[in-house]
């Protein structure tokens, strides 16, 4: 059987820990009233035949029995895409239209979400508010943007996707752009701005790496990473619990795709049992799986992962950081109250990438926490949606690594 948690102050703020790194969370570790999530059907799983060529639409429908903002419309749909070169797979997106769009053809924002877990149970499509945690919504609304919001990519029905993997995170969205754009209902322009926040935000910042080679036809004008993990050691070298929350995540998804890792190596041998019940449950919903999740890493002392001791973990958590050159536009945004991603380690990562010569804005928002950033009311969503469109626009971005400060209240 299960553990089940003691309401101790040590479970309380993992509870707490894993509601923050959802995209739909807020802070006090329960899903927001009425948030429920249905199990995969059989859109989710890929046809007999499956294209080889990556970013082809496979099959398409409304979204029906959900909860959206006024004045949007949305479809889920199945497209194939790659992991890296040598593993194809499927993925699910939900697309989101304005029902009543401006004329002529919709810029797109393309969204990479937060964590949600491993397995396509965990994912937001399958959510009765798909949209939530997608900021600045009723701006982009107005402005007649298509958002496009990738599930990321699954090999095989058990998961797991590719997890803090940026080559795959990325790739999973860059093919969701390629087969909204086939979607009779939508009319796309080339034109793509990227949001993503947290897992999304790393997401983000390897689909602006990996776009100009991997789908140079998607035309990426801007790239805004929230409270992204940019460089996953240094996020978890800073903050233990999301060692001890995410490591098992981590072990599992580069185990399946990395050659010369493996699960039982890549976790430390005092957190290895709870690491292989953890791996499997969702972040948020069912409402039971957080607060298992919350019993198991409370079982076992220390962080999950073996960084000290094995070495391949090491290359490739390295490997992902995401701190090669973006072409396009780039803004990061950080909270300074984020209890997950430490805002020391994005601001180690921007001095990194400006000393390195990589134009970006670099915003703080005082009091706002790693949810907070995103959840309705944030100070983020106008100003994000200001740079959005003046990336839509053409206008030249701010030279340089401007830093500005904004505040927390409601905007």
């Amino acid at each position: 059987m299960a553990p089940r948690p003691r309401l101790t102050p040590a479970v309380l703020r993992l509870l707490a820990l894993a509601a923050a790194l959802s995209p739909f969370g807020p802070a006090t570790g329960a899903a927001p009233p009425g948030l429920t999530a249905r199990p995969p059907d059989a859109f989710y799983d890929p046809p007999a035949a499956v294209p080889a060529r990556p970013g082809v639409l496979l099959r398409q429908e409304p979204l029906t029995d959900v909860t959206l903002p006024a004045g949007l419309r949305g479809w889920r749909i199945l497209y194939t895409t790659t992991v890296n070169d040598r593993t194809p797979a499927t993925a699910v997106a939900t697309v989101f239209a304005p029902i009543d769009p401006p004329p002529g053809p919709r810029p797109v924002i393309s969204w990479t979400h937060g964590t949600t877990g491993l397995l396509q149970r965990c994912m937001p499509s399958l959510v009765s508010t798909p949209t939530m945690g997608i900021p600045a919504l009723a701006q982009a609304t107005q402005a007649g943007w298509v958002i496009v919001a990738t599930d990321y990519s699954f090999t095989e029905p058990g998961g797991p996707h590719p997890y803090l993997i940026g080559e795959g995170e990325a790739r999973a969205a860059l093919d969701a752009v390629r087969a909204a754009r086939q979607m009779p209902q939508l009319t796309l322009d080339p034109r793509t701005v990227v949001w993503g926040h947290s897992q999304g935000g790393h997401a983000a910042l390897w689909t602006g790496i990996t776009g100009p080679r991997y789908a140079p036809e998607v035309q990426i004008v801007g790239v805004a990473a929230i409270a992204p993990v940019a460089d996953i050691a240094k996020v978890m070298a800073l903050n233990p619990a999301v060692d001890k929350r995410l490591g098992p995540y981590i072990a599992r998804a580069y185990s399946r795709f990395y050659p010369d890792i493996r699960f039982e190596q890549a976790v430390r041998p005092e957190a290895l049992a709870a690491a292989r019940q953890i791996e499997k449950l969702c972040g948020l919903l069912p409402p039971e799986d957080p607060q298992r999740i919350a019993a198991l890493t409370g079982s076992f002392a220390g962080p999950a992962l073996a960084t000290r001791t094995y070495p391949q973990l090491r290359f490739r958590l390295a490997e992902n950081a995401a701190n090669r050159p973006i072409a396009a536009p780039l803004l990061i945004a950080q909270g300074l109250t984020d209890e997950v991603v430490p805002p020391a380690a994005t601001e180690a990562y921007v001095d990194a990438r400006c000393a390195a010569g990589q134009p970006l804005e670099y915003w703080t928002l005082a009091g706002l926490d790693h949810s907070g950033l995103v959840q309705p009311g944030s100070s983020l969503s106008a100003p994000l949606a200001a740079w959005t469109a003046a990336r839509f626009a053409g206008q030249p971005p701010a030279r340089g690594c401007p830093r500005k400060e904004l505040p927390a209240a409601s905007g």
